[in-house]
């Protein structure tokens, strides 16, 4: 019997011990059920590129001159899932938090419908083709494995939610609806709002080549909508609401060093010649203020022959040697570093609307005055450089807006390439494969066959993991070719 007690006693001594273990196996800071503004924070981490990237090199901005860093050689062939569905996997966690909570989270939902278009956007863009309708399948439904949506379909979506999103808007700012976990707008809807009808505006665009051949995506008529009733559709027209990351002590800015001394000479990053070209013809004041003279030039009586970029196609050896003579101007550390808060990095801005509607009115897509929001772009993305406004005055009547359309449209094109310096992620890139403005160089460092790529292939992974419906999208779209130098849908 005594025996039996001990045994009994011992079993219950080992499952507590048992039952302690699993507790104490618990990591007390992990976050197992988290609400919707902490997931909301996490989302807008990923949303947002950083200035002074490889991204920005293949926009032609910078050259990176020391072999021993990747330059600019447009060898990219695979892209990546990973942020981007991350991203849209936390959306529809935050989504189905928010739906639990009722109308306290309403305006998450709304959030949701918002960043499901900006990262779903994002990655057709990039691809082509991408996973959309089975894509948050894979917990619920037990789907590892999501077929593709078309292109056209993903943008039907994408439009949809941004219709929707927008006119959720009003009754939540009536309501004075919150949106802690907000440190972009502070939870300021009014300029959520602005934002999602920006972005609108954006995607429409991207879809320039498919206005006069896709009529139920109704392209040009959606457009027009929005410019006709802006009490409906508020816009992004000044810097005030720009879609911004604003960088801190905390958080620095992407140049700022470590140790926190500024070291106001690097030879190794020097201004792109496709950017330079085009600030000195002008003669933008813009270019005094991001870049430093030449070394080289800085006895030239003409204020804007002190300046020179190297061009992207040149070999880094050659750009290498170019900077150590002084024949390259570097960055104004300055400017962009007076701070570890450096400056903000616009995402998408004042300056890129007002060019936007201007190449809309342009195109003949709805009725305005071009020549306005041309002028607005310029002053917009001048006011960020801190440009005196007789200068701006100045660069306006010298850089007037041509009277024939198609100049027109390229002054459009080329002054909106300016205001994207450093910001904007791969805007600029993508404006290029749409329209070719501004001509990009193509030199002996191309790494891609003498080409500038088009896309990105998928991603490896998905060939073990999605192997039939990656295959099945490629053959559709591209006849079995997944390059980087195929062309998609929407740039046809």
């Amino acid at each position: 019997m005594k025996k039996l007690k001990y045994l009994i006693l011992s079993l219950a001594v080992c499952l507590a011990s048992c039952e302690d273990i699993t507790e104490l196996q618990k990591d007390p800071g992990a976050i197992t059920n988290p609400s919707a503004d902490l997931i909301f924070s996490g989302i807008l981490l990923n949303s947002y590129d950083s200035p002074w990237s490889l991204d920005q090199r293949h926009n032609q901005y910078m050259t990176q001159n020391e072999a021993y860093y990747e330059g600019q050689p447009y060898g990219w062939t695979t892209g990546s899932y990973d942020v981007t569905y991350t991203s849209l996997r936390n959306v529809n966690q935050m989504e189905q938090v928010a739906e639990k909570t009722g109308e306290l989270g309403a305006q998450y939902k709304t959030m949701a419908k918002f960043f499901k278009a900006y990262f779903y956007a994002r990655a057709t863009e990039m691809f082509g083709d991408v996973p959309l309708t089975e894509a948050m399948q894979g917990v619920s439904d037990q789907n590892f494995r999501p077929e593709y949506d078309s292109q056209k379909e993903i943008y039907v979506q994408v439009l949809q939610w941004l219709e929707e999103a927008n006119a959720e808007m009003p009754a939540l700012i009536a309501n004075r609806a919150t949106l802690p976990g907000d440190f972009i707008y502070n939870g300021d809807l009014s300029r959520w709002q602005k934002l999602i009808n920006s972005f609108r505006l954006r995607t429409l665009m991207s879809l320039s080549k498919r206005a006069g051949d896709t009529p139920d995506l109704n392209i040009k008529q959606q457009f027009a909508a929005i410019l006709a009733d802006p009490a409906k559709y508020p816009l992004i027209l000044t810097n005030a609401d720009n879609f911004q990351i604003v960088y801190n002590t905390f958080n620095t800015y992407p140049l700022w060093p470590s140790n926190g001394v500024v070291v106001k000479n690097d030879k190794r990053n020097t201004l792109g010649a496709t950017y330079a070209n085009i600030a000195k013809n002008t003669r933008d004041p813009r270019l005094t203020v991001v870049a430093l003279p030449a070394e080289a030039l800085a006895n030239n009586a003409d204020t804007f022959a002190k300046y020179a970029g190297g061009k992207t196609g040149d070999l880094q050896s050659t750009l290498l040697d170019q900077a150590g003579k002084g024949l390259l101007s570097m960055i104004n550390f300055d400017f962009w570093e007076a701070s570890a808060a450096g400056v903000p990095a616009i995402q998408l801005g004042a300056p890129e609307v007002n060019f936007l509607i201007a190449e809309g009115i342009n195109r003949g897509w709805a009725t305005g005055n071009a020549a306005n929001y041309y002028k607005t772009g310029i002053e917009e993305s001048m006011k960020f450089y801190n440009i005196a406004a007789a200068d701006v005055a100045t660069f306006i009547a010298n850089n007037p807006y041509p009277a024939a359309q198609g100049a027109a449209l390229n002054k459009i094109l080329e002054q909106k390439y300016m205001a994207f310096f450093e910001n904007s992620g791969k805007q600029a890139y993508f404006q290029y494969r749409r329209t070719g403005v501004p001509t990009f160089d193509i030199g002996q460092s191309n790494a891609n066959n003498n080409q500038i790529p088009v896309r990105w292939a998928y991603p490896t992974s998905e060939y073990t993991t999605n192997e039939a419906n990656v295959k099945a999208s490629i053959q559709a779209q591209y006849s079995g070719a997944d390059t980087q130098n195929v062309e998609m849908w929407l740039t046809k």
